[in-house]
C-alpha cells in the first residue's frame, strides 16, 4: 500500500482504540461506583476521542513546559495534577452525554485511560507503529 492510504489508516485506527479505551474507562469508573457517567451514543465516544486527543496534543505539553520545574520538585505529582485538571475541564465543557463529576473521577479516569489505550494500542497496533513511537 502507499504511505497515502496507510497515514489516514493509521490515524483512524488509533482514534478507535482510544474512542474504546474511553468507553471502557467511564464503564469501569461506573462499576466502581464513581461519579462518572459514560454516554450511550458512539458517536460521543469518537467526538470526545478526539477532543480530548487534540487537548492532549496542544495544551497539555505547553502547561507540562511551563511547569517543569515544580514538576521536578514535586517528583511528577504536577504532572499528574495537569491530567486530571485537563481531562476533567474536557468533559466538563464538551456538551454531550458525559459526566465527570469529582476530582477522583478525574483522577481516576486520567489514570485507567492511558492505562487501557497504552494496553489497547499494544495489543491491536502492529510493530511499525509501536517503533515510531
Amino acid at each position: 500500500m502507499g504511505l497515502g492510504i496507510i497515514l489516514p489508516m493509521r490515524f483512524l485506527l488509533k482514534w478507535v482504540v482510544f474512542a474504546v479505551a474511553l468507553h471502557l474507562t467511564f464503564w469501569s469508573g461506573q462499576a466502581f461506583g464513581l461519579d462518572m457517567k459514560p454516554s450511550p451514543y458512539w458517536q460521543d465516544n469518537l467526538i470526545m476521542a478526539l477532543l480530548l486527543g487534540l487537548v492532549n496534543a496542544l495544551i497539555r505539553p505547553t502547561l507540562r513546559w511551563a511547569l517543569f520545574p515544580l514538576n521536578c520538585l514535586t517528583l511528577g505529582l504536577v504532572g499528574l495534577l495537569v491530567n486530571t485538571i485537563l481531562f476533567w475541564l474536557v468533559f466538563a465543557l464538551a456538551p454531550f452525554n458525559f459526566r465527570v463529576g469529582n476530582f477522583w473521577a478525574a483522577l481516576y479516569g486520567s489514570l485507567v485511560l492511558g492505562l487501557i489505550n497504552a494496553i489497547l494500542s499494544g495489543v491491536l497496533l502492529n510493530d511499525e507503529d509501536r517503533k515510531r513511537r
